[in-house]
């Protein structure tokens, strides 16, 4: 399989990591020069990575595609480009259609959108995809697990939900800083509670037939501190506040892409 890359950038360099640390069939790899920190040091790394200049060369090269360049250049970067009929098409751009993909690139046998996150380069992500043509869910099952969409609304409610990483960021910031002020170090706070959210995340991955409902009982003694904690975030709105901060993004993301 010969994988090609328009567009080279975190997320081009996370899936390109993760895939060479599997056994996934990957025979080249071909790296658009946009994005010259990322491409340059992929070449220098591994030796099926190579850069190409021409995006049209990209194209003619390889068997699937990834689309990796902004919103707001995507136009111009990606319009006049043909691909050859049994190229599959994966974009990673945030809010473009698969219509308005389709009319800047004609050919292609499949075009499908994908949300992966960072942590692909360790393979520990699971990947939303849209439709999910099945050699797309297979690569993405390699870096971590991947899920196919059976609707547009459903694969930008999980773009949605990938907006919360920062709020989860937000909470542990602000349950540091409270312990700080009960007379905690910062450092050991920090490492505390990370090892406390890592435990609670490997327990969930390893419990896959339990609802997060079910896992809150589970961690929650009846007349116990975790139960008045959980209880005190639900009364002072806080579940209120997470969805309407995903009806927000989920506006959002629908106007970008001219759905709404």
């Amino acid at each position: 399989m010969k994988l090609g890359f328009i567009g080279t950038g975190v997320i081009s360099d996370a899936v390109i990591r993760g895939l060479l640390s599997t056994d996934y069939p990957v025979s080249e790899i071909i790296v658009s020069r946009r994005g010259r920190e990322f491409s340059q040091k992929l070449a220098a790394e591994f030796d099926v990575v190579w850069v190409e200049d021409d995006n049209q060369a990209i194209m003619d090269a390889a068997d699937m595609v990834f689309l990796a360049v902004r919103p707001q250049i995507a136009e111009k970067v990606l319009s006049g480009l043909k691909a050859p009929g049994n190229t599959q098409i994966v974009s990673l751009i945030a809010t473009i259609p698969i219509a308005t993909l389709q009319g800047w690139i004609s050919g292609g046998t499949s075009f499908d959108r994908a949300i992966p996150l960072p942590s692909v380069a360790h393979c520990n992500c699971v990947t939303a995809v849209y439709p999910g043509s099945t050699k797309v869910v297979a690569l993405f099952d390699m870096l971590g697990g991947a899920v196919a969409a059976d609707t547009i609304d459903a694969f930008d409610g999980y773009a949605a939900g990938s907006a919360l990483m920062a709020t989860y960021f937000e909470i542990l910031e602000n349950a540091a800083q409270w312990m700080v002020g009960q007379g905690s170090d910062y450092a050991d706070a920090r490492r505390y509670l990370a090892a406390l959210f890592a435990g609670l995340a490997d327990n969930t991955l390893k419990s896959p037939d339990q609802s997060f409902a079910a896992l809150v009982e589970g961690h929650s003694t009846p007349g116990g501190l975790n139960e008045q904690v959980a209880q005190t975030f639900m009364r002072e709105k806080g579940g209120a506040a997470i969805h309407a901060a995903l009806d927000d993004v989920f506006a959002r993301i629908k106007a970008a892409s001219g759905d709404s």
